[in-house]
């Protein structure tokens, strides 16, 4: 199979750096088009991959269309693509507040092979979560086909279309939350006297095996936090002031309000 990648800025970088690492498909297998022909030749560079002239060229030799590009410029390139469009590709749309409907409203009346998914950066290191929803019309041997170019580069939901939103929260931005947390212990332990790459790295460690331990253990976090705060110790000391400062209820409404936002993006 030949995978096309629409734009290669961060994600299409990190989705392209996944599934060659994943090993699914191999450089010679994988063509790139970007609006920027220096960032196309930088990627080139790195990866090895082919370079498409234009969407003509792209779509004629991709079965599996990746489209990475920013919301607002999603009209534009469908509009461009969909000259060249046929039974033999699929769309899988990582664009907020594209869904099923919208994307269809920008493509030819008689295309309806559609993916949409979320994913994070974390695909460029193997790691990344990815959630997806089929159209109808992707039958069951493509369906494993693409799920298994997922794989490639993380963990992989199979979700409902109206999960999207929240999934795109979840996914999507809550990273960016959790880079936050480890810039703040950091810069805790930085405080206390740890000198930055070290604390850099404890902060990052103590993160990512925390991480692990729910899922190895699959068990709640809370009953995990309660297991290191000793009755008037020193964690519970610093786990009560966070929860009075709001910690919990500012990272539960953060989520919501990324999930009312990727909402209000395909109206």
């Amino acid at each position: 199979m030949n995978i096309g990648i629409i734009g290669i800025g961060n994600m299409g970088e990190a989705i392209l750096s996944g599934l060659l690492k994943g090993k699914v498909v191999g450089p010679q297998q994988v063509y790139v088009f970007d609006a920027s022909r220096e960032l196309m030749q930088l990627r080139q560079e790195q990866y090895g991959m082919h370079l498409a002239r234009d969407y003509q060229n792209l779509l004629e030799v991709c079965e599996y269309l990746i489209l990475t590009v920013k919301p607002n410029v999603y009209p534009q390139v469908l509009a461009e693509i969909s000259p060249y469009l046929d039974a033999k590709h699929f769309i899988l749309s990582i664009a907020p507040g594209f869904d099923f409907e919208r994307l269809k409203g920008h493509l030819p009346d008689d295309f309806d092979k559609i993916v949409l998914f979320m994913s994070n950066t974390a695909a460029k290191i193997g790691k990344a979560i990815t959630a997806a929803a089929f159209s109808p019309e992707v039958n069951e041997q493509n369906k494993e086909k693409i799920i298994r170019l997922f794989e490639s580069f993380g963990s992989f939901l199979e979700i409902d279309e109206k999960q999207l939103p929240a999934i795109t929260s979840v996914i999507g931005s809550a990273p960016a939350i959790v880079y936050m947390l480890i810039e703040s212990l950091m810069q805790g332990a930085v405080l206390e006297g740890i000198p930055a790459r070290q604390a850099q790295e404890l902060a990052a460690h103590i993160v990512a095996s925390s991480a692990a331990m729910v899922l190895e253990n699959n068990e709640h976090p809370a009953i995990l936090r309660d297991r290191i705060c000793s009755p008037a110790g020193t964690t519970i000391e610093g786990v009560a002031y966070l929860e009075k400062e709001g910690f919990s209820g500012s990272i539960i409404e953060a989520i919501h309000r990324i999930a009312e936002k990727a909402g209000k993006m395909k109206k």
